[in-house]
């Protein structure tokens, strides 16, 4: 089903919802479908296959919202549910900012995205666990210090209902496929209890359908890759040095971005770009753009959860911030329009830029290549950054030794601002991505 068959059930409980007495509202009908293999030594070690549905009602009585939801699509269910969310409502705070789109806003992408593929929607489940097996038994036979912490194949397929009191109903349904193995080598040989070590990695691919994977030895071989270069890592040295985010690290750095310019954040004042509209927030090399229309990519949509219309958005242009991401309320709070952006960001990317990523390595004297961050230090309110971290010495424009147990530290708008190369190797693995990047000076506390 194509979600059509879901459009009457949400269009009858809107008026429901206006019959008992509310004087918004807006309701989401969603049908899903996932399933995961894991497997591990040639063995399945976990499969779960689950179909579930859902209905999330929205409403408001005298700018009084409420949010109530339910997995039973019965009739008298869903009478009980519209009951209960109007009386909700009315014992609720008034809210001024509260109310649906305006009316201009909603609409749907005219083209067809490509986010649905038939063939995914019809694979066997021994077609899903034989890329599991093949995913890891490739892995395993390209070293064999390799040891398989597992590997894993998902599958989802959604299909989604939208309609509100303005009349809008729409419906559309989306794909999704998933490859992931996780690996482990001996750095050190156990010589007692408690006292072996092991380094692990991992790698994946990701598409809206199975045959958009990448193939099994691509992802296999990236994987034992990471792992193998972590073997012999040590402490660096305490330094002020450049550092090269890798298309990894780059992501979790425009996660945080997109973050920081998310509506929620600017209203509460919890993000250093509050105020920064129209400001210098980076070097010129830096352009961050959301674009849900993208065909084929797992982040684009018809329309956002609000039924508005997706537009490509550029959050920063040439290092100026031009946009925040904004649903309808939030942009009320802000007296701004929204940017189509309820439920999050959607396709959202730091653009390539011109350089080789082999050529910002070699532009590193003495520095770091970073491919892991951890921990909680990523402070979007504040604007501080200090994360523990791992990557790989770059020493005479080369990568030398693997290093690990530090900590990188700076603040965001220091490092927007300090970024002097930005690579050609934007890869789409996700609704995040970002390709290399070199920041000119970050601290580094090791040894």
């Amino acid at each position: 089903m194509d979600g059509e068959d879901l459009k009457p059930l949400a269009c009858e409980t809107v008026e429901r919802a206006l019959a008992a007495g509310a004087r918004t509202a807006e309701v989401s009908v969603v049908r899903e479908t996932e399933f995961s293999v894991l497997v591990r030594e040639g063995r399945i070690e976990s499969l779960v296959e689950s179909g579930s549905r859902r209905i999330g009602i929205g409403l408001s009585v005298d700018k009084r919202t409420s949010h109530v939801t339910s997995t039973d699509l019965s009739g008298e269910s869903i009478g009980r549910l519209v009951r209960d969310g109007v009386e909700l409502a009315r014992i609720m705070d008034r809210d001024e900012y509260a109310g649906l789109p305006e009316p201009e806003e909603l609409g749907s992408a005219g083209a067809d995205l490509g986010i649905y593929d038939e063939r995914t929607a019809s694979l066997t489940a021994r077609e899903r666990i034989d890329a599991a097996m093949d995913l890891e038994r490739t892995a395993l036979g390209l070293d064999r210090r390799i040891i398989s912490d597992g590997a894993s194949c998902s599958t989802s397929i959604l299909a989604r209902a939208f309609a509100n009191s303005l009349g809008f109903c729409e419906a559309y349904r989306s794909s999704g496929s998933s490859l992931v193995v996780s690996l482990a080598a001996e750095d050190r040989p156990a010589s007692g209890e408690n006292t072996g070590k092991k380094k692990s990695s991992w790698w994946y691919s990701t598409a809206v359908s199975f045959d958009g994977l990448d193939p099994v030895e691509a992802v296999a071989g990236r994987a034992v890759e990471r792992t193998l270069r972590k073997l012999g890592a040590i402490r660096p040295r305490t330094c002020e040095a450049p550092v090269v985010f890798d298309p990894v690290t780059a992501r979790d750095f425009v996660r945080w971005i997109a973050a920081a310019a998310g509506g929620g954040s600017i209203y509460r004042k919890s993000s250093f770009l509050v105020d920064m509209l129209g400001k210098r927030v980076g070097s010129p090399l830096v352009t961050i753009v959301d674009d849900p229309l993208l065909p084929g990519r797992p982040g684009s949509r018809p329309f956002d959860r609000e039924g508005v219309r997706p537009r490509r958005t550029e959050v920063v242009t040439g290092g100026v911030l031009e946009s925040y991401l904004l649903s309808s309320y939030q942009a009320r709070k802000l007296s701004l329009a929204t940017t189509g952006h309820a439920g999050g960001p959607s396709n959202i990317h730091l653009e390539a830029g011109e350089s080789d990523p082999g050529d910002i390595i070699a532009s590193v004297g003495e520095g770091l290549y970073l491919t892991s961050l951890s921990g909680p230090g990523a402070n979007w309110s504040t604007g501080d950054f200090s994360q523990g971290a791992q990557g790989i010495w770059i020493r005479g424009g080369r990568l030398a030794e693997a290093v690990d147990g530090f900590t990188v530290t700076g603040t965001f708008p220091r490092m927007l601002a300090g970024i002097v190369m930005v690579g050609s190797d934007l890869e789409w693995r996700g609704a995040v991505n970002a390709p290399t990047f070199k920041v000119d000076s970050m601290t580094i506390s090791g040894t």
